[in-house]
């Protein structure tokens, strides 16, 4: 008699490993900036795509069958991670998009009035 296995024995392996999660965040946070110091806009670009990755590894995790079998497999720690993960790789594009934004308002009006003293 075979041994047993579980139906959705090998789940996990289709979930990114939480060191590959860690990096895309720095990734994200490294892109967003160097995109803020070129243009304060260009970090909104980067938000849709990692958006749509975020939401896809959420789906995975809440999905009624698939996400206790994540969860038994790589356990409740795995599961905390992907979600401050995917929380950080949201807010980070547009942290450093209001950042610069405010940087450069804050800058213009003494542009402006340096201009009409001249």
């Amino acid at each position: 008699m075979a041994p047993t296995v579980p139906a959705f024995a090998g789940v996990a392996e289709r979930e990114p490993p939480s060191a590959v999660l860690w990096l895309l965040v720095i990734g994200v946070a490294a892109l967003s900036w160097v995109m803020a110091c070129r243009r304060w806009w260009l970090p909104l670009a980067l938000w849709v795509p990692v958006a749509l990755f975020d939401s896809a590894l959420v789906a995975d995790l809440v999905d009624p069958v698939i996400g206790p079998a994540v969860r038994q497999e790589l356990g409740l720690s795995y599961m905390m991670q992907a979600d401050v993960t995917s929380a950080l790789t949201l807010v980070l594009p547009l942290m450093f998009a209001n950042a610069m934004f405010i940087r450069r308002e804050q800058v213009k009006p003494k542009l402006r009035r340096d201009i009409w003293r001249r």
